[in-house]
């Protein structure tokens, strides 16, 4: 009986583990020109769920300790 148990169990845990997404950590821009970072899947979901993500603004994936170093800036001309 334990072995069915254990058996099921391993298989929803195994099953419900494609639901689970990594996300990513990506900056853009927002409206007041701060550069600011939003966590997603893929950039394309980073575009869609980026608070107050600037018109002209795209997102860069941030990896690094450099990529990071941009975080909080502020670009002119937005």
């Amino acid at each position: 009986m334990k072995t069915l148990l254990l058996g099921a169990l391993a298989l929803t845990a195994i099953v419900s583990l494609p639901g689970v997404t990594l996300a990513a950590t990506y900056a853009y821009v927002n409206t007041a020109g701060e550069v600011m970072t939003t966590e997603a899947p893929t950039a394309s979901n980073a575009l869609m769920t980026a608070p107050n993500i600037g018109v002209h603004s795209g997102v860069m994936i941030v990896d690094t300790a450099d990529d990071s170093a941009v975080v909080g800036d502020s670009v002119s001309g937005v």
